[in-house]
C-alpha cells in the first residue's frame, strides 16, 4: 500500500506543477498581450524564461534578412553576447532555425553536432554557459526567431523543460507579432500624421501665396507702388523687405540685416534691381517663395512706371517743340498744357541743360531732379533738355549749384528769367540757350550761369569757339594783360573799371580806392601801352567787352 501511496502523491505533485505551470503560462499570456511594444515584449519573455525554467540566462534571437540576431539578453554578465549575429545552421540557435523544432545541448561548447563560430563561441565561454536550450518562435507559417534558455553548468534539459519553453514561445511569437503590428500601425500613423502635417503646410503655403497674390493684384490695379508691395510682403508675409533699383539704390523699404534672402527683379530689357528681405526664422523656401511672388510684382509696377514716363516723355518733347515753335497757336498750347498739368503763366524760370560735358544721360537725371525740387516740368528738345519752373532765378541757380555739388561731373546749366505765357517761356529759354552755350564757349563747361549774369555776351558769342574768344581777347587788350602779367600791375582791371565807371575820374577813384594822381599816371600808361586810339569811342567799346570777356575766360562771372 506505501508504494501505491507514494505513486499517488507524486502524480498529485506532478498535476500540480503543470497546473501551476499552466497557470503562470496564462497569466503571462495575459499580459504579454497587455504590451503593444515590440522591446517591452522581448525583455518579458527573456525575464520570464529565466523564472519557469531557472536557468542563468535567457535571450531571444530574431530573424533580420535572413540572419539571426541576439535583440535581447536577461541574465548575462556582460555584453558580449548582444548583437552576435549567426546564419541558418550554425550554431545551436542557427540549428533550431533550420530545423524548426527545439534543440538542447548539455554542453554547448563541447557539442559537435551543428558548426561553431568564433564569435559565438567566445561569447559562450565569456558567460560561461554549459547547457542551452533553444526553441523556435512561430506565428502560423513565419518563423520570427529563437528563444533560448541556458545555464552557467552542465544541465540536460528535460521534455517539461522544452514544454515549458516551448509554450512560453508561443505565446511570445504571437505578442511579438502583435506588437509588430502595432509597430507598424504606429509607425503608419505617424507617417500619416507627417504626410498630414506637410499637406497642411503645403496648403497653408499655397494658400498665404494666393492671398499674397490677391493684394498685389490689387496693388497693381489701382496703381500703386513699390512701396505698397513692401507693406503687402510685411503684413501677409511677415518679411521684412526693402526694394532696390538695378543700381542697389533703395526704392522703398528700410535697410533689413544682413545675411538675408534676395531675389532678383528680372524686366524684359534686362535687370530691374532686388527684393532684399532680413534673415527670417521661417522656411527659406517658403520665403523665398513668397518674395518671387513680390519680385514679379513690382517688375510689373517697374515695367508700368517705365511705360508710361516713356509715353509721358514723348508727349512732353512733343509739347516742348511745340511750344518753342514761333507759329504755335497760343491758344492750342494753352489747352495741351492744361492737360498736361502745367501752367505756362506760372512759369517764371526757364533752364535749359546740355548735355556737354556729361552726356544726355547725366542730363536728363540732373533735369528730372531740379524739377522735381522745384516743382517744375522737364522735356528734352533739340539735344537738350529744357526745365519750366515755377520758382526765381536765383533759388533755381542756388538748387542748381547745390546738386551741382552732389555729383562729380554735372552737365552745363544756363538760366533764365522769364514773365509766364508761351511767348515768356520762349524768350526765356532762348536766353537760357545762349547763356548755356556762351559757357560751352568760354570753357566752362559743367557750370551753371543766368542770363543777366554773362550780359549781351550771350548773344554776341554764343555760337563762338573758345579759341575764336581768346583770339579777340588778345588782338584787342592782350599787350595791357602782358604789361601786368610782367610789371605785376593792375592797369586792365584800372581801365574796366575807368571804362564801366563812363569815364568819371571821381567815381572810378572811389570805386578803385585809389588817389586821382594815381589814376592819371595809370591811365597815363595805358596810352603807352595801347596807345591814344584807346580813347575813342568805338575802341573803347571793344576794349570794355574784351576785358569783360577776359574775366569770364578767368573764372566764374561775378
Amino acid at each position: 500500500m506505501g508504494g501505491g501511496d507514494d505513486d499517488v502523491a507524486q502524480s498529485v505533485a506532478e498535476l500540480r506543477r503543470r497546473a501551476d505551470e499552466l497557470a503562470v503560462l496564462n497569466d503571462l499570456a495575459r499580459r504579454l498581450a497587455a504590451l503593444h511594444d515590440t522591446r517591452e515584449v522581448l525583455d518579458e519573455v527573456a525575464r520570464q524564461a529565466r523564472r519557469l525554467l531557472g536557468v542563468d540566462v535567457a535571450y531571444i534571437m530574431l530573424l533580420r534578412a535572413q540572419l539571426l540576431r541576439i535583440e535581447v539578453v536577461d541574465g548575462a554578465m556582460g555584453a558580449a553576447m548582444r548583437g552576435i549575429e549567426l546564419e541558418s545552421g550554425q550554431g545551436l540557435g542557427g540549428q533550431v532555425l533550420a530545423t524548426g523544432r527545439p534543440v538542447a545541448s548539455e554542453r554547448y561548447l563541447e557539442d559537435t553536432r551543428f558548426p561553431h563560430g568564433e564569435g559565438t563561441d567566445a561569447a559562450a565561454l565569456s558567460e560561461q554557459l554549459g547547457g542551452i536550450l533553444g526553441v523556435p518562435l512561430v506565428v502560423g507559417d513565419d518563423t520570427l526567431g529563437v528563444l533560448l534558455a541556458a545555464d552557467r553548468r552542465p544541465r540536460s534539459f528535460g521534455d517539461r523543460d522544452v514544454e515549458l519553453l516551448a509554450g512560453l514561445a508561443a505565446h511570445a511569437a504571437l505578442a511579438l507579432r502583435t506588437a509588430d503590428l502595432f509597430d507598424r500601425e504606429r509607425a503608419a500613423a505617424a507617417e500619416l500624421r507627417s504626410t498630414n502635417e506637410t499637406l497642411r503646410a503645403v496648403s497653408e503655403s499655397r494658400q498665404r501665396a494666393s492671398d499674397l497674390r490677391d493684394v498685389l493684384n490689387d496693388i497693381v490695379i489701382r496703381g500703386e507702388g513699390v512701396a505698397a508691395v513692401v507693406t503687402a510682403l510685411e503684413r501677409s508675409a511677415g518679411l521684412v523687405v526693402q526694394v532696390r533699383d538695378a543700381e542697389g539704390r533703395a526704392l522703398a523699404g528700410a535697410t533689413p540685416a544682413d545675411g538675408g534672402l534676395v531675389v532678383p527683379v528680372d524686366l524684359p530689357n534686362g535687370h530691374g534691381g532686388d527684393l532684399v528681405a532680413a534673415p527670417t526664422a521661417e522656411d527659406d523656401e517658403e520665403a523665398l517663395r513668397l518674395l518671387r511672388i513680390g519680385a514679379t510684382t513690382v517688375a510689373v509696377l517697374l515695367a508700368s512706371e517705365r511705360s508710361v514716363a516713356e509715353a509721358e516723355l514723348r508727349t512732353r518733347g512733343e509739347f516742348i517743340h511745340a511750344l518753342l515753335s514761333t507759329h504755335a497757336d497760343e491758344t492750342s498750347l494753352l489747352r495741351r498744357a492744361r492737360a498736361l498739368g502745367i501752367d505756362l503763366q506760372a512759369v517764371i524760370a526757364v533752364a535749359v541743360v546740355d548735355a556737354e560735358p556729361v552726356g544726355s544721360a547725366a542730363a536728363t537725371a540732373f533735369a528730372t531732379r531740379l524739377a522735381s525740387e522745384l516743382g517744375g516740368w522737364s522735356a528734352a528738345h533739340a539735344g537738350q533738355v529744357v526745365v519750366l519752373l515755377p520758382t526765381t532765378v536765383d533759388r533755381a541757380r542756388e538748387t542748381a549749384t547745390r546738386l551741382a555739388g552732389q555729383d562729380a561731373a554735372t552737365p552745363t546749366t544756363g538760366l533764365a528769367a522769364g514773365v509766364g505765357g508761351p511767348q515768356g517761356v520762349r524768350s526765356a529759354h532762348e536766353e537760357a540757350r545762349q547763356a548755356a552755350a556762351l559757357l560751352i564757349a568760354l570753357g566752362r563747361a559743367g557750370s551753371c550761369a543766368a542770363s543777366d549774369e554773362l550780359g549781351l555776351y550771350r548773344s554776341l558769342f554764343s555760337s563762338s569757339g573758345r579759341a575764336g574768344l581768346t583770339t579777340f581777347v588778345q588782338s584787342t587788350v592782350g599787350p595791357l594783360l602782358a604789361y601786368d602779367l610782367e610789371h605785376q600791375r593792375d592797369l586792365a582791371l584800372t581801365l574796366e573799371t575807368y571804362l564801366e565807371q563812363a569815364r568819371h575820374h571821381a567815381r572810378t577813384c572811389a570805386a578803385l580806392h585809389i588817389h586821382p594822381n594815381t589814376l592819371y599816371q595809370r591811365l597815363e600808361r595805358v596810352t603807352e601801352v595801347l596807345g591814344p586810339r584807346w580813347k575813342e569811342p568805338d575802341q573803347a567799346l571793344e576794349l570794355q567787352v574784351a576785358l569783360r570777356l577776359h574775366r569770364l575766360l578767368a573764372g566764374p562771372a561775378g
